[in-house]
């Protein structure tokens, strides 16, 4: 009987290490990372945005995790003047082209729930940049 119970329980503490190894794993493993610095405040992330060889690219409207019921949703932003932009949602992939002035605007179809909405600007030189946003769209807002 002893020999059963020591056996139970080095099973058992196996048995938990591989599961806490595993959930250990697909939380490393998750496709969003986004860098914050927290201080103990409620801070806000911002859209993010990347800059390689001169090319910035940033999306005005709407906020990252803004919580909306609107079925469609006005996206504006601004990068390179004369640039291509792509634009990536769970529903859609819009190509548009930037302005003289650099602005572009687009109307995007959301589902319910969250949107993950990447913008890439590449520009006459093909140069790249991507900004990312996220956006909740629910039935109701709480009053």
């Amino acid at each position: 009987m002893r020999k059963e119970v020591i056996l139970a329980v080095i099973i058992g503490v196996l048995l938990g290490g591989i599961i806490l190894y595993g959930i250990n794993l697909a939380n490393n493993s998750s496709t969003d990372s986004v860098d914050t610095e927290d201080q103990g405040n409620n801070s806000q992330v911002a859209p993010t945005s990347t800059k390689k060889n001169g090319n910035l690219i940033s999306i005005t409207t709407p906020q990252n995790n803004a919580v909306v019921t609107e079925t469609t949703l006005s996206l504006k932003g601004s990068a390179k003047a004369n640039s291509n932009i792509a634009i990536v949602t769970e529903n859609d992939d819009i190509l548009t082209v930037a302005d003289a002035n650099g602005y572009f605007s687009s109307d995007i179809n959301l589902i319910s729930g969250e949107n993950i909405i990447t913008v890439t600007s590449v520009d006459t030189t093909q140069s790249t940049a991507s900004a990312s946003i996220t956006v909740i769209r629910t039935a109701t807002l709480p009053e």
